[in-house]
């Protein structure tokens, strides 16, 4: 399984279940993504996508097409 296949493999698994959660920390200028990435949650659908930097000051969600400034999304 290479790269790519496994993080939409494990973005399906995690979409599913974070539905039920309540997540509160939100990012922030001090996030970094790590050498594996960061889950991010789009604050409007409630569904979520892994980035690997926080060079952008606005994302467009890929589920709901929702323009979303940085500091909303929330950090699972």
């Amino acid at each position: 399984m290479n790269l790519s296949s496994y993080i939409d493999w494990s973005d399906n698994i995690v979409n599913s279940a974070i539905k039920d959660l309540t997540i509160t920390k939100k990012v922030d200028r001090y996030t970094r993504a790590g050498q594996f990435g960061k889950f991010i949650v789009c604050p409007h659908c409630n569904q979520g996508a892994t980035v690997f930097h926080f060079s952008w000051s606005a994302l467009s969600c890929q589920h709901c097409d929702t323009m979303v400034e940085k500091n909303q999304w929330r950090l699972l």
